[in-house]
C-alpha cells in the first residue's frame, strides 16, 4: 500500500506587508516634529516596524532589491557604530554627575578641598566628552548614503528611515553638545569658588539631579534603539543571505 503524505500549504502574500509600510509612514510624518527623547523613542519603534516589514514581507518580492539592500548594511554599522558611542558617551555623563553628586553628599567628612577636586574633574570630564561629540558629528557627516541604483516605493522609504536615523542622532548630539558645553578655564575657576558655598549646594545638588534623571533616561532610549537596529539588521541580513 502506497503511502500518504499530507503536505500543508501556505501561501505568502503577493504584495509587500501592507500594515507595515502605513505604520513606518505613520511614523516617518510623526518623527520629525518630536524632540530629543520621544524622537529617539519614535526612531526605536520605527526600526521595529522595519525588521517587521522584513519578516512579514514574501522575499520574492525583497530580493530584487538586494543591492540597496547590501548598501543599507554598510549604513546599518554606521548607525550602529553612531547609536554606541552616542550611549557610552551618555553613560560617562551620568557617571560624572553621580560621581559630583556623592562628592557634594560627603562634603561634610572631605571638606571643600574634595569638593573642589570632583568638580576639576568633572570640567575635564565635559571637555572629553565635547570632543567626542564632534567626532561623531563629523563622522555622520561623512557617512556615505548615495544610492544611484533603481528606486522603488520600498526603496524610497527605507531610504527615508536612514535620513529620519541621521537627522535624529544629529539632534541629540548637537543638544549634548550644547548643554555640555566646552569649559572656559577663568569661567570655571569662579564656578569651583561658588559651588563650595553652603547656600548654593542645595540647589546644585537639585539641579543635578534633575539632570541625571534626563540623562538616564537618555541612556535607556538610546539601549532600546540599539537593540532594535540589531534586529533590523539580522532581519536585513536574512534577506541578503538568501542571494547567496
Amino acid at each position: 500500500m502506497a503511502a500518504s503524505y499530507h503536505v500543508r500549504s501556505s501561501s505568502l502574500p503577493s504584495r509587500l506587508h501592507s500594515s507595515g509600510l502605513s505604520h513606518i509612514q505613520l511614523l516617518l510624518k510623526k518623527l520629525p516634529t518630536d524632540n530629543n527623547n520621544n524622537s529617539l523613542s519614535l526612531l526605536s519603534q520605527l526600526y521595529h516596524s522595519v525588521s517587521h516589514l522584513f519578516n512579514e514581507s514574501p522575499s520574492s518580492l525583497l530580493l530584487p532589491h538586494h543591492s540597496f539592500f547590501t548598501h543599507l548594511l554598510d549604513l546599518s554599522l554606521v548607525h550602529l557604530d553612531l547609536c554606541s558611542k552616542l550611549r557610552d558617551i551618555t553613560c560617562r555623563i551620568k557617571d560624572c554627575l553621580r560621581d559630583l553628586r556623592s562628592a557634594f553628599r560627603r562634603r561634610r567628612h572631605g571638606g571643600d578641598s574634595t569638593i573642589r577636586r570632583h568638580v576639576i574633574s568633572f570640567i575635564r570630564s565635559r571637555k572629553a566628552v565635547h570632543k567626542d561629540l564632534a567626532k561623531l558629528l563629523l563622522l555622520l557627516k561623512h557617512a556615505d548614503h548615495s544610492y544611484s541604483g533603481p528606486t522603488h516605493h520600498l526603496i524610497t522609504l527605507l531610504r527615508q528611515v536612514c535620513s529620519q536615523t541621521c537627522l535624529s542622532f544629529r539632534t541629540v548630539l548637537l543638544s549634548l553638545s550644547t548643554s555640555v558645553p566646552k569649559p572656559r578655564p577663568s569661567k570655571w575657576a569662579l564656578v569651583t569658588k561658588l559651588v563650595i558655598k553652603n547656600e548654593r549646594i542645595k540647589s546644585l545638588n537639585t539641579s543635578l539631579d534633575k539632570v541625571d534623571i534626563v540623562v538616564e533616561d537618555l541612556e535607556e532610549t538610546l539601549e532600546s534603539l540599539y537593540r532594535r537596529m540589531i534586529q533590523a539588521r539580522v532581519s536585513l541580513l536574512n534577506i541578503v543571505s538568501l542571494h547567496i
